[in-house]
């Protein structure tokens, strides 16, 4: 049979699979889109153009930019992370969404911009209507209380890219500020101090390290209360992300003039505080400066890391610092109250540009 070739036919049969065979189903996505459609357009303003289902969101800049002489748009994007993780086994997402807002919302508004917009967007291996519902309810809730529109927001099923039970929550706003008015802490000097704003628990940071104390390492559950402390597991460690973008956009309208300010989110003190004042100076710490709250203080009891870690890895407390003059602090405790406020540091000469934590 030398040089002669047969020809093999192969028959392909075309199997019927569909996009929900292969662990996609459009319908539950729209289902829980359709479910909350009065809630996001209760964000609504005259400014949104666009409807629930349009292929891009549309808002109207006429009337916002008109109050402006030089306008900038200021926008931040941001996920929660694994604190997901903890609302998934808590079987609570009530206020996931809210994290999400004022984690994007606070990084605008430490610019001094006023937040005017957001869009989210929520993936996982499969997308469960009531879930998905809970978690845009949260995000919308808390646009409407800050007064920001929910102008669009995506959805993605996509099985094998993330594990089973597993979502994702990743979010963008959108502000505006005058040129002039930027808040970048250029004008920050020696001597100027450093005011904290409490924060309320871990916020979106440092999750996966207190996921694997508590759970992995001390085999608590969400329901156990924290050693020492009065409070469940879950309950801390759901604590919402504090908004700080309206308390610092009323400072503003009501005439005060932060120097720098510093949303204190992934890397903690250490990281954040240095990126808000000019290089040639350092800040001067004083971790006993505010009372720790429940679960920072069951972090130090039980995780065996040098302060500087730890002050890296956790907000410990203060969500929030204000650099300032020493002749506007009476001005700024006025405005928010005593126990709402604390002197944590100072600024001094140095060239390191970095923070230096001590307890006195």
């Amino acid at each position: 049979y030398l040089g002669k070739f047969i020809e093999k036919k192969t028959i392909i049969m075309k199997q019927k699979i569909s996009y929900k065979d292969a662990g996609v189903d459009i319908e539950k996505a729209d289902q829980a889109i359709s479910s909350s459609k009065t809630i996001i357009q209760s964000t609504f303003n005259k400014n949104v153009l666009s409807s629930i289902g349009g292929f891009g969101a549309m808002y109207s800049i006429k009337d916002v930019v008109n109050r402006y002489d030089d306008p900038v748009l200021v926008q931040s994007i941001d996920g929660v992370g694994t604190k997901m993780a903890v609302a998934q086994k808590c079987n609570n997402f009530d206020f996931i969404g809210c994290d999400l807002v004022n984690a994007c919302c606070n990084d605008v508004a430490v610019t001094g911009a006023q937040p005017l917009t957001f869009l989210d967007y929520i993936a996982s291996s499969s997308l469960e209507p009531q879930t998905v519902s809970e978690i845009i309810k949260s995000v919308a809730m808390e646009c409407k209380n800050l007064g920001v529109s929910l102008v669009g927001g995506e959805t993605a099923e996509m099985p094998g890219t993330y594990h089973k039970n597993e979502y994702d929550l990743v979010g963008i706003a959108t502000g505006i500020i005058e040129r002039r008015n930027i808040v970048d802490g250029s004008s920050v000097k020696g001597g100027d101090l450093i005011i904290g704003i409490p924060s309320n628990g871990l916020h979106t940071n440092g999750y996966s390290l207190a996921r694997k104390l508590i759970f992995d390492v001390l085999n608590l559950n969400v329901n156990d209360v924290l050693s020492g402390q009065k409070i469940s597991v879950g309950s801390a460690l759901l604590a919402p992300h504090k908004n700080y973008s309206q308390m610092i956009n009323v400072l503003i309208e009501k005439g005060f003039q932060p120097k720098s300010l510093a949303h204190i989110t992934g890397g903690g003190l250490l990281d954040n505080v240095p990126r808000v004042f000019p290089a040639g100076f350092a800040a001067e710490i004083n971790v006993n400066s505010w009372p720790k709250i429940p679960i920072f203080q069951f972090l130090i009891e039980n995780l065996d890391l040098e302060i500087n870690e730890l002050y890296r890895t956790f907000n410990m407390g203060i969500g929030l610092t204000i650099i300032l003059d020493p002749s506007q602090k009476d001005q700024l405790v006025n405005m928010l109250g005593q126990n709402r406020c604390f002197e944590i540091g100072v600024i001094t000469p140095n060239s390191s540009k970095r923070v230096y934590l001590n307890d006195k």
